[in-house]
């Protein structure tokens, strides 16, 4: 009985996170979910094409594990469910968790010192990655394929070692970064001087990256330019994206932070690499340690070879680049990497001091992350659900798309989108509020297409509330727009509210929250009547504005 809050505690963050992410995932697609329900639609009506849909490119991947995932859902559903895509794509979150702990037992510590790893993987950190189909399907299996390709390059699985290729082949079709796993294996099979493996899959992998790359075609994001500015750039990206965990702890210092820590993590990698001895208090320099690299060692380089290769791909974008919310199962995931390369060398009372530090900031992170996020998920989640209405009426999402016009009803012949409010809901939010207007200030500031995105089609406004009406509530609001020339011209815009960090915890009644939103100028033009909706105790409640919008 004693030895079993030990799992309970380690497993405790995957029930918790798996729950969390049930409760706030959404049945309605987002942005290059559209590029799953269109290979659903092909697939459904000529299955001869099965191949070929598979291993199409989508932006700068070949996303072929992302199109088997959504489609084995279909197959079970009958109907394209995001939010069952979801959860599919959470099992890989759990199989990147396993795929940790492979690397932990080599280490031969106890149990309960993989707590900091659940802590971090399975939080929302990684909201981003993990409410979205498309991205739960592609980012995190790409990882776990690539480690599982390492696991069999090991030399206690010599005998099965071919199983490698097969898992580097499912990481390339999941995602680009994954083809990196190809020459990290090449090097890894010649420092244990197994030659013979090593010249089977140099030649494998030239022949699979000549077929892999035939036709295909660079996005503009992707750009390659090589000099001395650029090259400079690289490296910098390299280690903030290294370091990238960084934007965790702050989004307005977020590269400054993530390149002190990624120049921490690669600095401490190369000195225990150096000086392998300095637990024992030993300065010996050994640089044929370099090259002697165990599981834990190649698995620490793969995701830095992940780093270098998104720093390449993203060298127009610049180091900021480096450090968005998308990436962040990356972050996590460099971080879990460099706590278990640490415990390898570490012993007796520096790797105690040295868990119980991590284990600490482990915790802390973990439930900072439920707290930052808080709103941003509710954000997201309610931004889904408003666009679920608007679409069936106006064949218009408002919250999402800004580099690609709507598709046509027809594109979703095989989804239904839910319904989140019911008629009665919406046409009590219709009718004009009772009682005095909100008393409320609206800003607006209009940016032009390109502006705040890389590839937009639409000029967007963001509206800005200043709120000063007590009464309203401070969460899950929306800003309901009616036509002026048609009382039946109405759309549902999710709101953002401003509220600080933990100030669910320690505010009162009282406090006000301010409001923002985005709106792309895909909106019918004309002026809109606008009004806070929302609900108390499922009741629908309203408060007009009494500053018109014109769009």
């Amino acid at each position: 009985m004693i030895k079993l809050y030990r799992p309970i505690l380690v497993f405790l963050p995957v029930i918790l996170f798996a729950c969390y992410i049930f409760k706030h995932a959404v049945n309605v697609p987002y942005m290059d979910d559209m590029e799953l329900i269109d290979s659903v639609n092909i697939l459904k009506n000529d299955l001869s094409r099965f191949f070929s849909v598979l291993v199409r490119q989508q932006n700068d991947h070949r996303s072929a594990f992302p199109r088997i995932g959504i489609f084995l859902t279909y197959l079970v559903k009958g109907t394209l469910d995001f939010k069952m895509t979801i959860m599919f794509g959470y099992l890989y979150l759990m199989l990147l968790g396993y795929t940790f702990y492979l690397i932990f037992r080599t280490s031969g510590n106890g149990f309960l010192s993989f707590l900091p790893v659940t802590l971090l993987l399975f939080s929302p950190m990684v909201y981003q990655v993990h409410m979205w189909s498309l991205t739960a399907l592609q980012h995190t299996p790409s990882i776990a394929f690539s480690l599982l390709c390492l696991y069999f390059l090991r030399e206690e699985k010599r005998k099965v070692w071919y199983y490698s290729i097969l898992f580097a082949v499912m990481a390339s079709l999941t995602n680009l970064d994954g083809i990196s796993i190809i020459p990290v294996a090449i090097v890894w099979l010649m420092t244990q001087k197994r030659w013979k493996h090593a010249a089977f899959f140099l030649v494998f992998g030239v022949a699979y990256l000549i077929i892999y790359f035939a036709d295909f075609k660079f996005t503009s994001d992707s750009k390659l330019i090589f000099n001395a500015e650029t090259l400079v750039s690289m490296a910098k990206g390299f280690v903030v994206g290294t370091g990238s965990i960084g934007k965790v702890i702050s989004d307005t210092r977020a590269v400054p932070i993530s390149l002190l820590i990624g120049s921490v993590i690669l600095a401490v990698f190369v000195t225990l690499k150096l000086f392998p001895n300095i637990a024992a208090r030993s300065d010996r320099f050994e640089t044929g340690n370099l090259l002697a690299l165990d599981f834990t060692d190649i698995c620490f380089l793969r995701l830095l070879a992940s780093m270098a290769f998104i720093a390449i791909g993203r060298q127009a974008s610049g180091a900021e680049s480096m450090v968005a919310i998308r990436y962040q199962i990356y972050s996590v995931s460099m971080l879990i990497l460099f706590y278990l390369f640490v415990i390898k060398y570490l012993k007796n009372r520096d790797l105690r001091i040295f868990k119980a530090l991590f284990l600490f900031v482990s915790f802390l992170l973990n439930v900072y992350s439920y707290a930052k996020y808080e709103s941003a998920v509710s954000s997201f989640e309610h931004g889904l659900k408003a666009d679920s209405y608007n679409y069936p009426r106006h064949r218009v999402f408002l919250h999402q798309y800004l580099n690609m016009t709507d598709a046509d009803p027809e594109f979703y012949v095989n989804y239904t989108f839910p319904v989140y409010f019911y008629k009665s809901i919406i046409e009590s939010w219709k009718r004009k509020p009772v009682g005095e207007p909100a008393n409320a200030t609206i800003s607006i500031q209009r940016f032009s297409a390109g502006e705040l995105s890389t590839n937009p089609v639409f000029p967007v406004q963001i509206i800005g509330i200043e709120n000063k009406d007590k009464d309203l509530a401070k969460e899950d609001v929306y800003l309901g727009l009616t036509s002026s020339t048609d009382p039946q011209d109405f759309y549902l815009v999710a709101l953002h509210s401003n509220r600080a960090i933990f100030s669910n915890m320690f505010s009162k009644g009282s406090d006000r929250v301010n409001y923002y939103c985005e709106i792309p100028e895909k909106l019918r033009h004309g002026t809109y009547l606008a009004r806070f909706c929302w609900l108390a105790d499922g009741k629908p409640m309203s408060r007009g504005i009494s500053k018109p919008l014109i769009f």
